[in-house]
C-alpha cells in the first residue's frame, strides 16, 4: 500500500521556498543552475542565504521551476519585492472578455453539467445543467461550505460528506481515491494554505479509513497490478435519476492573473446513452 504524507510547513524565507521548489521540481543546484544561467555556487548562496537575489533573478528561478503564479508572489515578497501577478475577481471588469467565454462554454455544454472552480475546488459559477443536477442528487441537503471560500459551495468536501453527494455515487470509494490523491497533490503546492489544510483533515474525519493515523493519504494498494480502464466515470443515482459521467477540464492558455491561472471550468458528458437519455431528460 502506497502512504503519502503531506508535506510539512515549508519555511516562509526566500531560501527555504527555493529550496522547497527546487526539491519539488526534482532539480540538483547544477541542474538549476544550468537552466537559470547562473553559476551553481551562487545558487547554493541563495539557499543558504548568504547572497540575496535580484527581482529578476527571483522570477528567472519562478519561470524555469514552473512555481504556479500565486507562488511566485510569495518568492518575491519573501525575497523584499512586491507581487508582479494581479489577481482579480472573476467578477472584476478587467476580466470582461474572460467571463464571456467562460459564459460560452457554460451555455454551450447544455445539456450536459459543466461547473467553474477555483483552486480549492470552490464553485465559482455553474450551467443550468448542473444545478439541476445537483438539486436532484442532494435532495434539499445543503452542500458542504468553506468559511475561507467567502461561504461558496466546496464541491470536494461536498462529494466526500456523508451528508452530501457521498451517499448516492455508486463507485464512491474508486471515486474517491482518485479525488484525495487531488487533494493531496494541492495540499503539497499550497502546504502554507490554512484552506487547503481544513479540506484535507475534513475528509479525513469523515473517512478515517482512507487516511492514516498519522495524517498520511492512503491510495489503492493494488491498482498498479490492474490494467486500468481507459477513464473512471462517477455513477450517481439518486430519485429515480441515474447516470454515469467523465469530465474534461478546461484551462485557460497562457494566463497573467493569479485568479485566471487557478481557474478550472469542469465539464460532464454522458459515459452512455443511457446516462445522454438521462441528463436531457432532466433538462426538460
Amino acid at each position: 500500500m502506497d502512504t503519502l504524507t503531506p508535506s510539512s510547513e515549508t519555511a516562509l524565507d526566500f531560501p527555504g521556498l527555493l529550496r522547497y521548489w527546487r526539491g519539488r521540481r526534482g532539480y540538483s543546484q547544477l541542474a538549476l543552475s544550468l537552466a537559470a544561467g547562473v553559476s551553481q555556487r551562487h545558487i547554493s548562496f541563495l539557499e543558504s542565504g548568504r547572497a540575496r537575489p535580484s527581482r529578476e533573478m527571483v522570477l528567472s528561478l519562478a519561470d524555469r521551476l514552473g512555481v504556479p503564479l500565486r507562488q511566485r508572489n510569495r518568492l518575491l515578497l519573501a525575497g523584499g519585492f512586491a507581487p508582479a501577478y494581479t489577481e482579480h475577481g472573476l467578477g472584476a471588469p478587467a476580466l470582461q472578455m474572460v467571463q464571456q467565454a467562460v459564459a460560452l462554454i457554460l451555455s454551450k455544454q447544455e445539456p450536459y453539467p459543466a461547473v467553474v472552480l477555483d483552486r480549492f475546488w470552490n464553485m465559482l459559477d455553474a450551467n443550468q445543467a448542473y444545478r439541476n443536477m445537483i438539486g436532484v442528487l442532494l435532495g434539499g441537503r445543503a452542500p458542504s461550505r468553506l468559511e475561507e471560500g467567502g461561504g461558496r459551495i466546496n464541491l470536494m468536501l461536498t462529494v466526500f460528506d456523508p451528508h452530501g453527494l457521498w451517499p448516492v455515487i455508486d463507485n464512491a470509494r474508486q471515486v474517491g481515491r482518485h479525488l484525495l490523491r487531488r487533494v493531496w497533490q494541492e495540499l503539497q503546492t499550497q502546504a502554507q494554505d490554512q484552506t487547503a489544510r481544513e479540506i484535507f483533515s475534513r475528509i479525513a474525519h469523515w473517512h478515517p479509513d482512507m487516511v492514516g493515523p498519522a495524517g498520511a493519504a492512503l491510495f489503492d494498494d493494488d491498482a498498479a497490478e490492474r490494467t486500468p480502464a481507459p477513464m473512471l466515470p462517477v455513477t450517481l443515482a439518486a430519485d429515480g435519476f441515474r447516470a454515469s459521467l467523465f469530465s474534461t477540464l478546461t484551462t485557460l492558455g497562457i494566463p497573467q492573473d493569479v485568479t485566471l491561472q487557478e481557474m478550472r471550468i469542469e465539464c460532464f458528458f454522458p459515459a452512455d446513452e443511457a446516462s445522454r437519455h438521462a441528463l436531457e431528460a432532466l433538462s426538460r
